[in-house]
Parts: C-alpha cells; sequence; structure tokens
C-alpha cells in the first residue's frame, strides 16, 4: 500500500514516501544544479584546453608559422611568467590569465541584504531617488503599510528604519582637520576620504568584476599581412603600465589608480563649492572602469575649498598657502596607500592565489589649473608654465620642439637645493627659475609615481572646452561677421539645414554663441567647415580661408586624439597632422601679426604637443578624459539641492552619494539573481521555439556578434499597397517587378538555391514586412568590392520559401556623370555603416567624416584607395 503511494522522482530515480517528498525534492533539485554547474565548469576547461591559441615556443617559432591577416598577438610581461599567444582575430577575446580559471558563483539568494525584503529595498530605493525628505518618507511608508500585502513582510515603521538600513550597508567616509599654519595663527580645515586601499579590496574581491582585472601589463599587435602592427586602447597595454611592472620585484603586480580632482559650483545660483576626489581602477578594462556603477568611478575624498581672503588674496604667499592646503589634505588621501607602495601588500584573490600588489597612481585626470596645482608648478604666469615639460612661457606656440619633461625626482632635488638656501628671497629665487612652488609634494609620498608622467591631456578642456571655444571660435566668427550680414545669416541656415544625427547637438543661430556647454562647442566645431566653407572662399577672404583650413586640421587631429584604440600607424598620422596644423597656425599668426592683437601664447595649444606621447603612455585619451568624472558632479548638486539644510553640506552629500553606491550594488546583485532565476526556469525551451526567436528577432550575423539589427517593425503590407503609397515617388516605380529581377539574380550569385528550382515571382498580394529602425555593428571591413555612398530610402524583410531576407531600397552616389534619381535594391547585410551626408548644391552632397572616428578613418581609407590627393 506504501509503495503504491511513493512518488517517483525522476532526478535520482528513486521512490520517495510523500511525507518526505518537498524535502527530498528541494535538496535533489540543489544536487543536480551543482552537478550540471560542476559540469559545465569541467566542459569549460577542456574546451579552453583544446582551443588553446597558438603558444611559440620562441620568438623562431613565430618566424616559421604562417600568420593570417588580422591575427592578434599577445606579448605578457616578462615578469608574469605567460608566454606569447596569437590568436586568431574571430577568437581573440580580452580576458585576463586567470579567467579561465575562474567560475563566478552563484548570485547571492538575498541580494537585497542589509534590508529585509526585496520590497523594502524597493521602497527605500524609490525614496532615496526621489529625494524624499523625512516627513515625505513618512507619509509613503504609511501608504505601502496600508497597500502591503502577506507576501513580503514589511517592517519599516519610518525615515529612521530606512536610514538606519542605508547606514549599516555603507561605509562611511573617515573625517581628519588640517591644521596649517599663516600669517603667526593656524587654519584648520576639514578633509573627508575613504581607505583607498580597503576600497581597491572590495572591488578586488568582487565576484562580478574580478574576472576583469589585468594584473600583467600587455603588447598587443595585429598582423597586417607583413608584419606585426602594435596597438594601445587600455591603460595596462600601454608603456607607463610596462614600466612600472618592470620596477617592481618578480611575481609583483602593479595595482593603478586613476584619480580625478576638481572645484565645482554646488549651485547656480549660490557661492557654495564642492571639491570631490574620484578614483578608478586602471586594471579593469576602460567600458568598466569608464562606467557608471559597479567597477566604475566613486567619490572617495572631498577636500576642503580655501576661502578668497581680501587681505592676502593675489600674493604669492596665499597662493602656497592654499596649494600647502590641498596637498596636505590630498596626502590624507593617500595615505593609506604610500606605505604598501613601498613594499606591496599581499592579498588573497578569489582565486585562492596570493597576490603581491604594490599600489601607484598611473593617471591623474584634471583641468590645466588642477594641474597646475598638482604638479605645484606656478601656473601660466611664470617661467616654465607648462606641469608636463620645461618650455620657455614665450615658446608656448612653438609646436615644432620637444622640450625636457618634469620629473619628480627632479623636482625634488630642486626642492631640496632651494631649501638649503639661508634666506626666503634666495630661495624664491632657486625656485622661480623651475616654477615649482616652496611645498612637498603629496605624490611623492607614493613610490613609482612620478606625478608628472601621471598628469594627462584632457580632451574636454584642452580643446572643445579651450582650444577651440577660446580661441579659434573667437577668431573665425570675427571673419565670418565681417562679411556682413547676409553671409552670417547663412551660416545659421546652413547649420539648421543639417540632418539630424545621432548624439550630435543641432544648435540654432551659432554666430550668437559664445558661451555654452562644451559638448555644444565640440558639435559646433565639427559642422563648422561644412558650413562655411562656400561662404569663405580664398578670393574673397585670404585670412579667413587660412584661418578655416587651420579649423580643419584642428578637427582632424581632435579626431585622431578621439580614437579609443590606436595602432603605430594612427600615432604617426595623428603627429604629423599636429606637425602640419602647427605649420598653417603659424602662416596665420605671421600673416595676421601687424593687425591682430590675438595672443595665441597660451598653455592648452602647447598641450597639443603631449597628445600622443600620452597615448603610447596611458592608452587611448577616453582613458583620462574630465568629462566622465565631471559628468558625476550632477548627483552631487542634485543631493546639495534636494537632500540638505545649506549647512555643513560635504558630510550630507557624502552620505547621500553613499547610499546611492549601495543602492547601485544591490541593483546588480538583484539583476543577477533575477538571471539566474530565468535561466533555471528556461532551461527546457523546445527547440521549435528557440529556432523561431532565433530567425523572426535574431540579428543578422557575420561572425561572432551582429553586423545588422532591424527594428520598429510595422505591420505586414501587400506589394499593392506600397506601390499605391508611393505612387508619386519615382523611386518606388516597378517596385515589386525590380525585386523579383533583383532576387532572381542575388540568391543564385550567394549560391542560394532558388525556392523549388524555379524562378522568384513575387505577386501584388504578397506581403512583406516593413522596418523603421536599422542599427548597423561598424566593423572596418577589407573588400575587394567597391564601396558606395547611398540614400536609406525603405527598410524590408522579405519571405521567399522559409527563409526571411532583409532588404533595402537605395539610391547610390555612385554615377556622377548621368545625375539621375535611381533607386537599387541592396542586401542589408552589404551596409557597412550610416553616413551623414549634407546637401552642397541642388545635386551634390559631402560626406561628414567628423561625426565619429570610424567614419573619420573609413573616409580617410577610401581617399587612399582612390589615389587622391588631399589638400588641405
Amino acid at each position: 500500500m506504501g509503495s503504491d503511494r511513493a512518488k517517483f522522482c525522476n532526478l535520482c530515480e528513486q521512490n520517495i514516501k510523500p511525507h518526505g517528498w518537498a524535502t527530498h525534492r528541494k535538496a535533489c533539485e540543489r544536487n543536480t544544479q551543482k552537478r550540471a554547474h560542476d559540469e559545465r565548469v569541467a566542459e569549460s576547461i577542456r574546451q579552453r584546453k583544446e582551443d588553446q591559441p597558438f603558444v611559440p615556443g620562441n620568438d623562431g617559432d613565430l618566424k616559421y608559422r604562417e600568420f593570417e591577416v588580422d591575427d592578434i598577438k599577445v606579448v605578457h610581461h616578462p615578469k608574469s611568467g605567460i608566454p606569447t599567444q596569437v590568436h586568431v582575430f574571430g577568437d581573440f577575446k580580452r580576458h585576463p590569465a586567470h579567467h579561465s580559471l575562474w567560475s563566478a558563483p552563484e548570485p547571492d539568494a538575498q541580494p537585497w541584504h542589509p534590508f529585509k525584503s526585496r520590497l523594502e529595498f524597493d521602497i527605500a530605493e524609490i525614496a532615496l531617488e526621489a529625494a524624499l525628505n523625512n516627513a515625505q518618507t513618512d507619509r509613503l511608508l504609511d501608504i505601502c503599510h496600508c497597500c502591503a500585502q502577506k507576501s513580503e513582510k514589511f517592517t519599516f515603521q519610518n525615515h529612521r528604519d530606512i536610514r538606519a538600513k542605508w547606514d549599516a550597508a555603507s561605509q562611511c567616509f573617515m573625517k581628519d582637520v588640517v591644521s596649517i599654519p599663516f600669517t603667526d595663527k593656524s587654519w584648520d580645515f576639514d578633509v573627508y576620504y575613504h581607505d583607498l586601499w580597503g576600497w581597491a579590496t572590495n572591488l578586488l574581491h568582487d565576484p562580478y568584476l574580478f574576472p576583469h582585472f589585468h594584473f600583467d601589463a600587455q603588447r598587443l599587435s595585429k598582423f597586417n599581412g607583413q608584419s606585426f602592427e602594435q596597438f594601445v586602447d587600455k591603460p595596462f597595454t600601454a608603456q607607463n603600465f610596462w614600466d612600472a611592472q618592470s620596477q617592481l620585484p618578480p611575481d609583483a603586480k602593479p595595482l593603478a589608480f586613476i584619480l580625478y580632482a576638481d572645484k565645482t559650483k554646488l549651485s547656480s545660483f549660490g557661492t557654495a563649492k564642492g571639491y570631490p576626489v574620484m578614483a578608478r581602477l586602471a586594471n579593469l578594462p576602460t567600458d568598466i572602469h569608464n562606467g557608471q556603477g559597479m567597477g566604475g568611478g566613486y567619490v572617495v575624498g572631498w577636500l576642503p575649498v580655501v576661502k578668497e581672503d581680501k587681505q592676502h588674496s593675489g600674493k604669492p604667499a596665499w597662493a602656497n598657502f592654499k596649494a600647502t592646503v590641498w596637498h596636505k589634505s590630498f596626502e590624507r588621501i593617500l595615505a593609506s596607500l604610500a606605505t604598501k607602495s613601498n613594499m606591496g601588500q599581499w592579498l588573497e584573490c578569489l582565486d585562492r592565489v596570493q597576490c603581491w600588489f604594490f599600489p601607484l597612481i598611473l593617471i591623474l585626470s584634471s583641468d590645466f589649473e588642477e594641474q597646475s596645482v598638482m604638479s605645484l608648478t606656478q601656473g601660466v604666469r611664470t617661467l616654465w608654465p607648462c606641469p608636463i615639460c620645461l618650455v620657455p612661457h614665450d615658446k608656448l606656440s612653438d609646436m615644432t620642439h620637444c622640450y625636457p619633461r618634469h620629473t619628480s625626482c627632479d623636482s625634488q632635488a630642486i626642492l631640496a637645493t632651494a631649501q638649503a638656501k639661508d634666506t626666503m628671497e634666495e630661495r624664491e629665487e632657486a625656485l622661480k627659475e623651475y616654477g615649482l612652488r616652496d611645498i612637498l609634494n603629496a605624490f611623492w609620498t607614493m613610490k613609482s609615481t612620478d606625478v608628472h608622467c601621471a598628469l594627462s591631456w584632457d580632451k574636454k578642456h584642452f580643446h572643445s572646452g579651450g582650444e577651440w571655444s577660446d580661441h579659434l571660435w573667437i577668431e573665425l566668427q570675427k571673419y565670418i561677421n565681417g562679411l556682413g550680414r547676409d553671409k552670417t545669416s547663412q551660416v545659421d541656415k546652413n547649420y539648421h539645414a543639417f540632418p539630424h544625427w545621432r548624439d550630435q547637438k543641432h544648435p540654432n543661430h551659432i554666430m550668437n554663441i559664445l558661451f555654452t556647454d562644451n559638448s555644444v562647442h565640440e558639435d559646433i566645431s565639427k559642422m563648422i567647415v561644412y558650413a562655411t566653407h562656400d561662404i569663405r572662399t580664398e578670393q574673397d577672404c585670404p585670412l579667413g580661408y587660412l584661418l578655416l583650413r587651420c579649423v580643419r586640421l584642428y578637427i582632424e587631429l581632435d579626431m585622431y586624439a578621439s580614437l579609443e584604440v590606436h595602432t603605430t600607424e594612427t600615432i604617426s598620422s595623428g603627429h604629423h597632422t599636429h606637425h602640419m596644423f602647427s605649420a598653417i597656425l603659424h602662416q596665420y599668426i605671421n600673416k595676421t601679426a601687424d593687425e591682430n592683437r590675438k595672443n595665441w601664447n597660451y598653455p592648452k595649444l602647447h598641450m597639443d604637443l603631449h597628445i600622443f606621447d600620452d597615448v603610447e603612455a596611458k592608452g587611448a585619451t577616453w582613458n583620462y578624459n574630465t568629462k566622465l568624472n565631471e559628468k558625476m558632479h550632477g548627483s552631487l548638486k542634485d543631493s546639495y539641492l534636494l537632500r540638505t539644510n545649506f549647512c555643513d553640506v560635504a558630510e550630507q552629500i557624502l552620505q547621500i552619494n553613499q547610499w546611492q553606491v549601495i543602492a547601485d550594488r544591490i541593483h546588480h546583485h538583484l539583476y543577477e539573481f533575477d538571471e539566474h532565476q530565468c535561466q533555471l526556469h528556461e532551461e527546457d525551451l523546445l527547440e521549435e521555439e528557440d529556432f523561431i526567436v532565433n530567425v523572426v528577432n535574431h540579428p543578422i550575423s557575420t561572425g561572432g556578434s551582429f553586423h545588422v539589427k532591424l527594428g520598429s517593425k510595422q505591420p505586414l503590407e501587400t506589394f499593392d499597397a506600397i506601390e499605391k503609397a508611393h505612387q508619386d515617388d519615382q523611386a518606388f516605380g516597378n517596385f515589386r517587378i525590380k525585386l523579383n529581377n533583383f532576387l532572381n539574380i542575388l540568391l543564385p550569385s550567394s549560391d542560394i538555391p532558388l525556392h523549388d528550382g524555379k524562378r522568384i515571382h513575387l505577386r501584388g498580394n504578397n506581403h512583406i514586412t516593413a522596418h523603421q529602425f536599422l542599427h548597423v555593428n561598424y566593423e572596418l571591413m577589407l573588400t575587394e568590392d567597391k564601396v558606395i555612398l547611398g540614400q536609406l530610402l525603405f527598410i524590408f524583410e522579405c519571405l521567399i520559401g522559409d527563409h526571411i531576407y532583409p532588404l533595402a531600397l537605395i539610391h547610390p552616389f555612385d554615377d556622377r556623370d548621368l545625375n539621375l534619381f535611381r533607386a537599387q535594391f541592396f542586401s542589408v547585410r552589404s551596409i557597412i555603416c550610416g553616413v551623414l551626408l549634407v546637401p552642397d548644391g541642388p545635386s551634390d552632397y559631402l560626406v561628414v567624416d567628423t561625426v565619429d572616428t570610424d567614419m573619420f578613418l573609413h573616409v580617410k581609407m577610401m581617399h587612399l584607395e582612390a589615389g587622391h590627393i588631399v589638400h588641405v
């Protein structure tokens, strides 16, 4: 009788008694999931061993192996003990060495901890995001209690309960008081900071971030058919990371920090200022450390803002006092790293391997004013204003010479010599010769950190927010306004006529713009040549035209500086463009010297000299662009306006910032938890359903990732309906007949058999599906076919038999002589990328190659392949 009531468990293939069924089933499911997980890990390891990339035993092996174009060679630092590897391009993945041995654990079963339930976290997060005050929070909780269901217990009673949970999960900022003597009294300042070492180890112990950490320097190169050409993008692929590891003992690993600091106004109408310090780890890939949330930028400190004193402001002693406050405060922030930078620190990572880390400051991200403070140079009005090299103050516009670089060792020696002088006047005079201040630099406490080397070129403040907005644009406006109102108005009209483009601002009345956001200035500069090339001709305005040539070269230089991956060739081209820009600008300066009082001897122009040195040393410029850090100012300002009482605001702002960090971390864990739960419930999907999803919705693939994706699907339409709707558009004339002819040629030429072996004959009542969205995953493709430009008219999918073919109706611009408007069908797979075209007359278009770096390089290649001689 008992055996009849027993339930059969299909997981362990045993009969289980009813009263123990629930407990057994849960345990059996856990064991089954664990075995499945272990088998997947084991299979993954076996697969990696089978698919192991080519590992040359020595340099001789590399000479005798035949490589394919685009093969990737990875050379790890000799101290890493990792052999050189060569990967086929399609198989190359940017995984650190420990990645293959690491398996992420299952998500936390209670990712909302320390909150008692997911519901309570959601409520607390809403209150945080909406910046509810205490009374509003209490009211929200009253409403929640009224609506609460019994499925999740709701225990919050008032705002204090929520605050207690945030505080329980937060890592509080430490506060120190820095006392600095000045004018016979001591001035006290508050500095707030996190333990930087503790912050870094928290990231290292995060199971989702750990697989992405790179602890060894790499040199990457790509085979171009003749040799391997080196390329750099992330900091650990560049020279300074390599040099840092070379200075360490064997088996030691560099832990590289990226730090940012700058003052910001906390409100547009008040005088309150904040001074946040932000940190990122350069051992993480750029897309992670430049992102928001886990692994991205963190506020790790808050420096004191010294209020100006009318009695002392403007005096050298006051400037030295403010710099002393900055460095004594920053020394507290660096304190947890300084001791470990000398002897290193052992740390057990999540893969149970003990690592010997040596922290260093690899990159300092800041504007020019902040760079002068960090390096303790005396600023713009000194004999040597550059914080990176010893360029004389009257040679800043001379970009043809390279000057000796500052080093921390030299600065320390100069300061020691000056401090040995008998009088203060002699000391100041000795330091003045080198443009340095009589202060100990906080970064000197960090071994293997050279502050002058860590300072980095900043695209936002040096180009769009400096060289363009304050100089080239002002000069250009002067010439355009000098041509009269009609010409000035025409420039505005040309801008207004530009097609809209993704991430491209579309300003109106640009000739009236003097002060605006740096991003708007950047977009104006990208379009200015296209808006003025037919207005300021060489015949009508020779000097204005010469300036326009300078602007074009400046934009090209900016495009090279914006590349996210640099090769030896792009760095060389960038240097060449900088030399050309310098030469044309000097022509303009010399020709306008008598009538123009403009001073071109400014530091931001000189800083262009360091662009590509920084790329080779620290990777692409987006690794140290201040734009990412200044974007984080927004939430700090919001906290000031919405969550503080406007008194002693630093602690209140930092507390809210910590809560936001905790909310983001819990959100990430909840996402992983939900994904894991979905996988457990969806593993038994039918193959047929999976096939349908792939065919209908899956992006069109040309390898490991999608190339083209269609979206915004429209309702089915017949050919008759489409032709009727577009009867006044000659591009759609004989739409169905032309499509029949195109498919009867395309399919056989692509080795695709015709349906049932018969010619395709679509009828007027057959249906197609139109789309209004096209996403192209741009790839620099090597093709022997002719590359043409065209106007996209219509995108659709056509069902032939059991196969769906994505197609496009395009007006190609490849026949200038006939000047006919003729539309042709193309496979969507043949689309390489989107192109922004602007009208240039009734039938001509100009290709805007400055919308992004991919298009810039692609147009350069097209010119090169066509044998064009480019005149600037």
